[in-house]
């Protein structure tokens, strides 16, 4: 299984810049190479405090809901070797 990384929502502005992201005066994850909005898998822009999980090997976030995070995390196949 990948490594995890889990950081507090209050430590998180400090980590999405080493992932090449940063949260805009709205609230929203942005790219820092493109200046965009980084969307949700279904294309919804959401803000920092409704993301539950960045998706593995990206910067996809998912809504701070437990069955998309559960969903989201099942569609990884994180528990395969």
């Amino acid at each position: 299984m990948p490594p995890e990384l889990v950081v507090h929502r209050d430590r998180l502005d400090s980590v999405l810049p080493l992932l090449g992201a940063e949260v805009n005066d709205d609230g929203y994850l942005v790219d820092t190479e493109t200046g965009e909005v980084v969307r949700s898998e279904d294309g919804e822009e959401l803000t920092i405090d409704e993301i539950g999980y960045l998706g593995h090997g990206s910067i996809e976030p998912v809504e701070a809901d437990f069955s998309a995070v559960v969903s989201r995390v099942s569609d990884e196949n994180l528990w395969d070797d």
